[in-house]
């Protein structure tokens, strides 16, 4: 593969013409988070499972604005290695990891949309059976919600991630209010767990400049993905696990969520084939670290290595 698509964590600065150029229009902002928003314990991570708060002010723009900023928009692996390629040429350059290292045969498991009280236990004694780490993202509502279960994660050497506290598509609300999502749900799992975060994970994938830097703000590395099999529409045990399988790569990162029975049902088996392939299963802490030792390896994207004397 090559290697520019590989080495995806850069850590460059964004020149301010295309900051100008990113910016989004500001319409009227939804509520910060701790004001109420209820999302059904339990319920699956598909469009329709959140329910915005009371509004205050004008009413039915304010509610319309905040109903397409729940909307769901999930970008495929080609989607984002596209945007990827596009910020490259534009010099648009982020702190991000969207693969590990293609020279390890690693991968890592991630579970977003959590935690769910009759999911996240099924999820963690299957982890622990087969003693394998993962990264769950979760939402700050539901982190609040269910304090215990961030701390099981935690407990059982899972890293937990950001994914914002209202599980809103941070590219259709104000830039003023990214920041506060990304904050509303550090706020949270930091009181649950008195530690920070170090990485986070927009919803859908669906990410700007205003998301990449308000998650920098925050400390955070923004985590997007190379395989996803669609869980999140139940489409099948036998689909979920065709669709991981059947392109996986070293490094993979694979997204999956938490609050899909047939996710819970089909793990095993996905555990199995890879491990039977020669797959390591890591964390993104842990990948993070193997991609970092990668660019002190072969250079930063783009960078070619001096001939070698007499070469």
């Amino acid at each position: 593969m090559h290697h520019t698509r590989n080495a995806a964590i850069v850590v460059a600065v964004v020149a301010l013409v295309a900051l100008s150029a990113g910016c989004r229009s500001e319409p009227t902002a939804p509520p910060s988070p701790g004001t109420g928003s209820t999302q059904t314990p339990g319920a699956g991570p598909g469009p329709g499972t959140q329910t915005p708060p009371a509004q205050p002010g004008p009413g039915d723009r304010l509610n319309g604005f905040w109903s397409r900023a729940l909307q769901e928009v999930y970008k495929s692996p080609g989607e984002l290695q596209a945007q990827h390629e596009r910020e490259q040429r534009k010099g648009m350059q982020y702190v991000k990891l969207m693969q590990g290292d293609p020279a390890k045969r690693a991968v890592t498991l991630t579970f977003d949309d959590g935690p769910h009280p009759d999911y996240t236990p099924q999820l963690l004694a299957i982890l622990k059976q087969y003693n394998i780490k993962a990264t769950f993202f979760v939402v700050g509502e539901m982190a609040e919600q269910y304090p215990d279960l961030v701390k099981a994660e935690q407990a059982e050497g899972h890293t937990v991630g950001n994914h914002t506290y209202h599980h809103v598509n941070l590219t259709r609300i104000p830039e003023a209010e990214v920041q506060t999502e990304w904050q509303g749900c550090e706020d949270v799992v930091q009181s649950i767990l008195g530690v920070t975060m170090k990485y986070c994970r927009p919803p859908g994938g669906d990410y700007d400049d205003a998301v990449i830097r308000a998650a920098q703000a925050v400390g955070l590395i923004t985590v997007l993905w190379t395989d996803d099999p669609g869980d999140y529409a139940s489409p099948g045990d036998k689909v979920i696990e065709t669709r991981v399988l059947g392109k996986i790569e070293n490094g993979a990162i694979i997204l999956l969520h938490d609050g899909i029975q047939q996710t819970i049902d089909v793990l095993p088996q996905i555990i199995q084939h890879l491990q039977q392939r020669g797959f390591a299963f890591e964390t993104v802490d842990q990948m993070m670290q193997d991609h970092q030792a990668m660019i002190e390896r072969l250079g930063p994207p783009g960078h070619k290595a001096a001939p070698r004397p007499g070469g």
